[in-house]
C-alpha cells in the first residue's frame, strides 16, 4: 500500500471562489450572483497504489502522530475529505502505512459543506490588522437548519442526516444561535417557545431575534447581549449561528463579531459578500447603508474601536466579555 504524495499548499477554494479573492471587492458579481449553489470547497483527494482489494481504512489528522484523526473506510483506492482548516498541516495513512502529509492554502474564509445547509463557513483564518488571526473550529456561520411546515405545523429539519453528522461529529457543535423572529405565516421561522436545537440534546439552543432590515438590526439589544454573553463563555463552544439562508442578520452579527475581532475593512466587506455564492435567490451587493453606517458614524478611528463603542455603549455589552471573546477567538 503506498500513498501517493500531494502537492501542497492544496487549494480548498473553486476556481471562481478564488478568483473573487484575489479581484477587488467591487467585482463579486463576476463571480457569484446568489442564483446557484457554487459556496462548497473543495476536497482534498487522497489517493494510493492498492496492492490488494479494499476496504481501506484512511486516517487523516493534524497531529503527526494521527491521534484525533477522521476516519474513514472506502472500497476504492481513493478519498475526497472535505471541510479540513485552511493553512494547516495534516498527516494522513492507509491501512496503517507510514503516514505522508500536505498543507492546506492560506486564504480565508475556510468555506463548509453541510448537507441540507447553505452558506456555511468558519469565522476564522481570517487575518487581524493588528497581525494575529482568528482561531479556526470555533464559531461557524450557516443557514437555517431547519423550518416551520404550516401543512405539519412542526418544525422539519432542512439539514440532512450527513449535515446532522458534519455539524455534530466532525465540527462538535455545542450551541445553536437562531437569529430569526418566531413564526409568522408562511415564513418557515420557529414558532414562539422552540426550545430544543435539531441537532439533538446535545446541542443548546438559544432564540435571539434579531430585526430585520439593516437599519433595525442594532436595535436587537436584548438578543444581541446575549450572543456576546455566550461567546464570551468558553463551554459554549464550538457555535454555530443562523437566520433564514445565513445572509443579513447573520451577516450584520459576523461583521459586529469580527469588526470586533479586528479583521480589516476589505476583509469585511469580502465575507458579507461570500454569500453570493450559495443559492438565496438573489445577489448582495456591497453593504453600504444601515448598521455599517451607524457604525462607520460612531467615535474611534478604526472599525475595531467603533464596533466596540457600539457594543458598549449603545448595545450594553460589558467591557469583560468583550475582552474573553477577542482573547478565545484569536491567536
Amino acid at each position: 500500500m503506498k500513498p501517493h504524495k500531494i502537492e501542497s499548499p492544496v487549494d480548498l477554494h473553486t476556481p471562481a471562489q478564488r478568483a473573487f479573492l484575489s479581484d477587488g471587492i467591487e467585482n463579486c458579481e463576476q463571480y457569484a450572483d446568489g442564483f446557484a449553489p457554487a459556496d462548497a470547497p473543495l476536497p482534498v483527494t487522497l489517493s494510493w497504489d492498492a496492492d490488494a482489494p479494499g476496504p481501506f481504512t484512511v486516517r487523516v489528522s493534524e497531529n503527526e502522530d494521527l491521534t484525533g484523526a477522521r476516519v474513514f473506510t472506502t472500497d476504492a483506492p481513493t478519498l475526497d475529505v472535505y471541510n479540513l482548516k485552511i493553512g494547516a498541516r495534516y498527516y494522513w495513512t492507509v491501512n496503517e502505512e507510514t503516514p505522508e502529509s500536505f498543507t492546506t492554502a492560506d486564504a480565508a474564509p475556510r468555506n463548509l459543506s453541510v448537507g441540507g445547509v447553505m452558506n456555511v463557513r468558519d469565522l476564522g483564518g481570517w487575518k487581524t490588522v493588528d497581525g494575529k488571526r482568528v482561531r479556526q473550529g470555533l464559531l461557524f456561520r450557516t443557514s437555517a437548519l431547519d423550518c416551520y411546515s404550516e401543512s405539519e405545523r412542526k418544525m422539519k429539519d432542512l439539514v440532512t442526516p450527513d449535515g446532522k453528522s458534519t455539524l455534530t461529529n466532525q465540527i462538535g457543535i455545542r450551541t445553536e444561535i437562531d437569529l430569526r423572529r418566531d413564526h409568522e405565516s408562511e415564513s418557515g421561522y420557529p414558532p414562539e417557545g422552540k426550545t430544543e436545537s435539531t441537532l439533538g440534546e446535545g446541542v443548546r439552543y438559544l432564540h435571539c431575534p434579531i430585526l430585520l432590515g439593516p437599519e433595525n438590526y442594532l436595535n436587537s439589544v436584548d438578543s444581541l447581549r446575549t450572543i456576546f454573553k455566550t461567546l464570551a463563555d468558553p463551554a459554549n463552544y464550538p457555535v454555530a449561528y443562523h437566520c433564514a439562508v445565513g445572509a443579513d442578520r447573520t451577516g450584520a452579527v459576523t461583521y459586529l463579531i469580527l469588526g470586533l475581532l479586528g479583521v480589516g475593512d476589505c476583509d469585511l466587506m469580502r465575507d458579507y459578500l461570500w454569500t453570493n455564492f450559495s443559492n438565496q435567490q438573489m445577489y448582495r451587493p456591497p453593504i453600504n447603508r444601515g448598521y455599517k453606517v451607524t457604525v462607520d458614524e460612531a467615535p474611534g478611528i478604526t472599525t475595531r474601536e467603533k464596533v466596540r463603542y457600539i457594543l458598549t455603549e449603545k448595545i450594553g455589552v460589558p467591557e469583560e466579555d468583550l475582552d474573553r471573546v477577542v482573547e478565545l477567538l484569536t491567536e
